[in-house]
């Protein structure tokens, strides 16, 4: 039986069904990633992933009701690691989420999962849109409140009614630490002057969309 993407059943993450076992769920998703780096995207099946795990397929598709669905949970977690951003400051943030985009896409899983993923996001906006929203949501709502000095020469932090656009600066800001990881990992390659150019690039840019004096 053929893998589906099955754009109708919503969203990346667990399904009802989860299986008892946490110790499986974690061999099942070791085994994606292994297949994801040893054969690619397209070879990846869950089928083939059933059979690395020990499992049933039908034991994985209760969980995992496509195969974009277990990729995604294999390459990105169940939910964001937001550990790098325990305590810091805004300029903390922001070299956390360049250092996260980074770390995501030198990994070698993400890069044989990227090309398939995105022609898959491109055709099931529902998930895609759950990819953005929770993953760029948490980390989003930790960045700090703009100063309000940027606001009205005042100290101290700006009204609450920025808090919106503040959000929004910071998913901006996530977009194109996203968006440059991604490029160097597929198009660029190792080449690590291209990439601290890129680190400065990405850290003047990024503060001074959330008004970060630097």
């Amino acid at each position: 039986m053929a893998d589906r993407h099955d754009a109708g059943k919503g969203v990346p993450g667990p399904a009802v069904g989860r299986p008892r076992d946490s110790r499986i769920a974690e061999e099942v998703l070791a085994a994606t990633r292994a297949s994801l780096t040893e054969l690619g995207w397209e070879r990846t099946s869950m089928r083939g992933v059933a059979e690395r795990a020990g499992v049933s397929r039908p034991a994985i598709a209760r969980r995992w009701p496509s195969k974009t669905h277990l990729v995604l949970e294999a390459i990105l977690g169940a939910a964001p690691d937001l550990g790098a951003f325990d305590g810091v400051d805004t300029a903390g943030w922001i070299s956390g989420v360049i250092a996260g985009s980074f770390d995501i896409f030198d990994r070698p899983e993400v890069r044989a999962a990227a090309p398939g993923l995105l022609a898959t996001l491109r055709d099931h906006p529902d998930i895609r849109e759950a990819l953005w929203l929770g993953f760029s949501g948490p980390a989003s709502a930790l960045v700090g409140p703009v100063p309000a000095e940027s606001v009205d020469g005042a100290r101290g932090s700006a009204p609450l009614g920025s808090a919106m656009d503040r959000l929004v600066d910071a998913q901006a800001a996530i977009v194109l630490a996203a968006g440059a990881a991604l490029f160097l990992s597929l198009v660029v390659g190792d080449d690590d002057r291209v990439r601290d150019r890129v680190t400065s690039a990405l850290s003047a840019s990024m503060a001074k969309i959330l008004d970060l004096e630097t």
